[in-house]
């Protein structure tokens, strides 16, 4: 059970929670854009090559980043999952030609380089059964490492086998790498986007639910809170003590003083009776509830509420009043098994006793 006290520094935590979202989602966005440019940018150089093979084998290393690129994110949409099955086809027709043509076979004569395609074309061919399950994040997940893993094998190769003098080409293998390392941050921000919308959609859910339990005014339980916990307590078969109080005199302080005051005296009140031990709970206007778990008899718990209402409240402009109470009781399972009934004999309880004190003239 909870003392139901609103933590008043989490609004706060919540918007800097989202301002940090934000902030996420637009480096994630920009990261995006960043990729998206440099595999242009990759097929753009790939044009100013003048061996017609070489010009085939980064044709093929162009849409393989692309789709090494965009395999991660697979899972958002319809849109992104066509995007993947794309590029997969379009580098599937690259492998095909690099190895098929027969103005690549300068490269292919290369010592184990037509063996070491053919078998990379084989790995990439058998992930084609896992294309069919990218809606899915798991398997997008799953597709997209064992991408990256034939496509970073196949940069690895042509770095150590093809070591052509050209700068432009140079340049495409350290983008190429770039473009591998912006994809490690992709994941990592969308992980931490994802983590960090989890924790806000958890702590505003908890806040709103917090909120809904706890009385504005006092800051303690409310009615709802008082049944829930009630509910709770009755299904656990946990024993326990319900008082019901009723404030004697705090009419007179909003004739006197005004519902300011009023409001004071029961900020006041609140404060000294949920310092207990007991949850406290504000149930109507002037009217509180406790919940005890505690062994102790119930008189000398009757004592030390009553003992709250020793000193007098400060109503405002140096003025300070007295108030008592009025106090039902009702046990769990002794008196009855259900909440209502609970309440039922509590309030009758209570209302005796305010009826009785009247009588005698003790509440003024």
């Amino acid at each position: 059970m909870n003392n139901h006290t609103r933590n008043a520094n989490l609004p706060s935590i919540l918007v800097r929670s989202k301002a940090l979202l934000v902030t996420m989602s637009l480096l994630l966005i920009l990261a995006n854009i960043y990729a998206l440019a440099s595999t242009r940018n990759l097929a753009k150089t790939a044009t100013d090559q003048q061996s017609q093979a070489t010009w085939f084998l980064f044709q093929l290393t162009k849409e393989f980043s692309e789709l090494n690129a965009l395999a991660p994110f697979a899972a958002e949409s319809s849109s992104r999952r066509d995007q993947v099955l794309l590029k997969y086809d379009l580098t599937w027709s690259r492998f095909d030609v690099l190895l098929n043509n027969k103005e690549t076979d300068s490269f292919m004569s290369l010592p184990s380089a037509r063996g070491f395609f053919q078998s990379l074309f084989r790995s990439f061919k058998e992930l084609e059964p896992e294309l069919a399950l990218i809606k899915q994040p798991q398997y997008a997940d799953k597709l997209a490492g064992e991408l990256s893993y034939i496509y970073m094998s196949m940069i690895d190769y042509i770095n150590l086998n093809f070591r052509l003098e050209s700068p432009i080409y140079l340049g495409y293998v350290e983008h190429a790498q770039v473009l591998y390392r912006i994809q490690i941050g992709l994941l990592m921000l969308l992980c931490i986007c994802a983590s960090l919308t989890g924790y806000i959609i958890h702590k505003e859910a908890q806040y709103h639910r917090e909120l809904s339990l706890t009385d504005s005014l006092t800051k303690v339980g409310n009615r709802l809170a008082l049944f829930n916990d009630l509910e709770f307590l009755i299904e656990g078969k946990q024993a326990f003590t319900l008082f019901l109080l009723d404030l004697n005199g705090f009419k007179q302080i909003n004739d006197r003083f005004g519902h300011q005051s009023g409001d004071r005296a029961l900020k006041q009140i609140a404060g000294r009776i949920s310092v207990l031990g007991m949850d406290c709970y504000r149930v109507g206007g002037d009217e509180f509830a406790l919940i005890s778990l505690h062994n102790e008899d119930i008189e000398v718990q009757w004592a030390i509420i009553e003992s709250c209402f020793y000193e007098t409240v400060d109503v405002g402009k140096q003025q300070h009043e007295r108030l008592s109470t009025s106090i039902g009781v009702a046990q769990f399972p002794k008196d009855a098994n259900q909440s209502n009934q609970l309440i039922s004999i509590a309030d009758g309880k209570m209302y005796r006793m305010k009826f009785s004190q009247n009588e005698q003239g003790l509440i003024g």
